[in-house]
């Protein structure tokens, strides 16, 4: 049995994406969720690290994603910083500021300067405030930086006109981060392990599966093949991080590849990839979301029975699902608007 991996350029779906947005967003939750609940062994715990694996698939993604949508339309620079900050900054700046005004979210008496390092997004170089109000937020710094050099790498993607240069190109910069941090000793503070130029090669690689989907390709591999592949990143991913937590920075393209074809394996069962699908319509506002539900939920009724605990950990996830839905509703509704505002504005300008 294939699987494949088909782009539907008349409507610009890529239906196989959808479902791995979904996947990573179910296991980072569940990464995520486990160390809330009393009783789960440190070894299930650590093992459960490879969940958050899926921020590697969301920055490949991100890059097939939006080098289809500017292959489409060839937005200018302005334009496309001024949608992807509508789209992705507003969102989560919501989420932030119900956080702050939450005081079990934030204990330090530094709030302020800690919400204001959200809101101007100087928090990206500064560790402390990186991961406040939520551990996750990390991405939204990482995912903004390569928004900011998006435009230029499509110039000179453009310019090379050789997708194996411009790979090898933005690989050889992840590469020499990597041993960068190592040798500075900083790979375990987030500022420098989640900086843009540790993933800016799998956004580099999302870009060029584009461009080859564009030009009709189709991407087949057999359910052996990912046995093997998925079999052989994990394990290299799990040593790695094993033998030196500085070496973690060194797993991204084994737990890339490892994680992407193991999704890929689970695909073949039609209950995960129906729910995979249905929740990666929600997976950014469930992305933002998760950490504050289970926070409080936690807090307010957190038990020393496991069972309990485990069930409190379900309604957390049932909740946050919830929450996303209508988060999301609210959100694009928010998007809409305030694009017909610009789109007016513009017009008058004309």
């Amino acid at each position: 049995m294939n699987i494949y991996l088909e782009y539907k350029l008349k409507n610009k779906r890529f239906d196989v994406l959808n479902y791995l947005k979904g996947f990573s967003i179910i296991t980072i939750v569940i990464m995520h969720l486990l160390p809330f609940i009393s009783g789960i062994p440190s070894k299930i715990i650590t093992l459960s690290a490879i969940g958050g694996t899926g921020v590697h698939v969301f920055f490949l993604c991100s890059g097939i994603g939006l080098y289809l949508s500017y292959l489409n339309t060839r937005v200018n620079y302005i334009e496309f910083i001024k949608k992807r900050w509508i789209k992705i900054y507003i969102p989560y700046i919501i989420i932030v500021f119900i956080s702050f005004l939450s005081p079990w979210m934030y204990s330090d008496n530094d709030r302020v300067a800690a919400f204001l390092s959200h809101i101007f997004m100087y928090k990206m170089f500064i560790p402390k405030y990186e991961e406040s109000f939520g551990v996750q937020f990390w991405y939204v710094s990482s995912i903004i930086q390569l928004y900011l050099i998006f435009i230029p790498m499509c110039k000179i993607k453009e310019k090379l006109n050789n997708n194996k240069i411009f790979l090898i190109i933005f690989l050889g910069i992840s590469v020499a981060w990597w041993n960068l941090c190592y040798m500075l000793g900083v790979s375990n503070i987030r500022v420098w392990s989640s900086f843009c130029f540790q993933y800016i090669w799998e956004f580099a690689l999302g870009m060029v599966i584009a461009d080859k989907l564009v030009c009709g390709k189709i991407y087949r591999s057999n359910l052996l093949k990912l046995a093997l592949i998925a079999a052989l990143g994990i394990a290299l991913q799990a040593g790695l991080a094993f033998f030196s937590e500085n070496l973690k920075l060194f797993n991204d393209i084994p737990a890339l590849f490892g994680y992407s074809a193991l999704a890929l394996l689970l695909m073949n069962i039609n209950t995960i990839k129906k729910i995979c699908n249905e929740i990666s319509k929600i997976s950014y506002e469930l992305f933002l979301i998760h950490i504050y539900i289970f926070k409080t939920l936690f807090l307010l009724f957190n038990s020393n029975k496991f069972i309990i605990n485990c069930m409190l950990g379900i309604v957390a996830v049932v909740i946050s699902i919830i929450c996303a839905y209508f988060y999301s509703k609210f959100i694009n509704k928010y998007v809409t608007l305030i694009n017909k505002g610009l789109n007016i504005i513009k017009q008058k300008n004309i």
